[in-house]
Parts: C-alpha cells; structure tokens; sequence
C-alpha cells in the first residue's frame, strides 16, 4: 500500500506534521513501530532521501540538530534522519544507494589534444 507524499511546504502558514515530530521536523507521512536513527543527512540530501523512503514504503522523518564541526566549511546543523525499526536494514540499503549512485555522473567526451608547436632546439651546440 503506498500512501501520498506528504511532506510539508517550509514556506506554508500551518504547517501539518504528525504529533511525534516536533514542529522543526519533517516527515514522509507514514507510521512506524518505533524509530531509530540511521543518519545525519546535509540539507541537500533531505527531501530526496524522505520521497526515496516514501517510495519503499519505509517510515521516516528527519530534525535539525547542531552538528560537531571538525574541519572549516563544515555545516553547523545537520538533519538526523531517523526511520521505522523493522525496516531499519531496509532503510540502510536504500540510502547507501541514493548517496552513492543517486548523482548523474557527467558523460566523459573525448577531448581532442591540442597541437602546440615546440620550439626547434639544436641537439648539438656550436662552440662559439
């Protein structure tokens, strides 16, 4: 039974999330058991990662948290996701799936070489 998208608009006036998810959070709209986080997604990753669980039917929901920042550059919040229990190894596949193949990989074109003319430099020099 697959159930319909129901990711909220950021930009709306009210907002409708379920009552477990507090009101920063966003979720796919399906119920689960009990819930276990799985990740720490970039803000990028978000709305992909919870249509892709929509999709298989697995729970899930994702919150902002502050993130520990080891290097410069990185990004002070970080959205957790965490999914339905039972499906958890599911969930797991799914996601090392759509990060690491989910990107269209740009097509390599040939590049033709570009002819560059060396200067002619005498093998043997003449005393002067």
């Amino acid at each position: 039974m697959t159930a319909a998208r129901e990711i909220p608009d950021p930009w709306a006036v009210r907002r409708t999330t379920p009552h477990w998810i507090p009101s920063r959070g966003l979720s796919n709209g399906l119920a689960a058991h009990g819930w276990g986080v799985l990740a720490d997604l970039d803000e990028s990753q978000v709305y992909r990662v919870l249509f892709a669980l929509s999709d298989a039917g697995i729970a899930g929901y994702v919150l902002p948290v502050p993130a520990t920042v080891l290097e410069a550059g990185d990004p002070a919040i970080v959205w957790r996701l965490s999914v339905d229990i039972p499906r958890y190894r599911a969930a797991e596949d799914l996601l090392m799936e759509l990060l690491r193949y989910g990107r269209a990989r740009r097509s390599r074109q040939a590049v033709e070489p570009r002819r560059r003319r060396r200067r002619r430099v005498a093998l043997v020099r003449q005393p002067r």
